[in-house]
């Protein structure tokens, strides 16, 4: 049987679509949708930008301003 012997057509499947609806339209559409909401439920993205922004504001007795700053001098306050 050659390529151009083989049916494009899908009548079985066109009759059950008719008779049932698009069960893979519906199965594709609902995992876009999960998807969707489970991108915007595991975006921790504010979570990190309010955790960054405290620990700029974040007071230290050593006068350091960020964890990643310190060169192991100790400095004065400021009066």
């Amino acid at each position: 049987m050659s390529t151009s012997a083989i049916s494009t057509t899908t009548p079985i499947y066109d009759l059950l679509v008719q008779e049932r609806g698009d069960a893979l339209a519906e199965a594709r559409t609902a995992a876009h949708r999960t998807h969707d909401e489970a991108r915007q439920v595991l975006d921790w993205s504010s979570v990190r930008i309010a955790a960054a922004q405290r620990e700029e504001r974040a007071f230290s007795a050593f006068g350091r301003s960020s964890p990643g700053d310190d060169d192991g001098r100790v400095r004065a306050l400021p009066m």
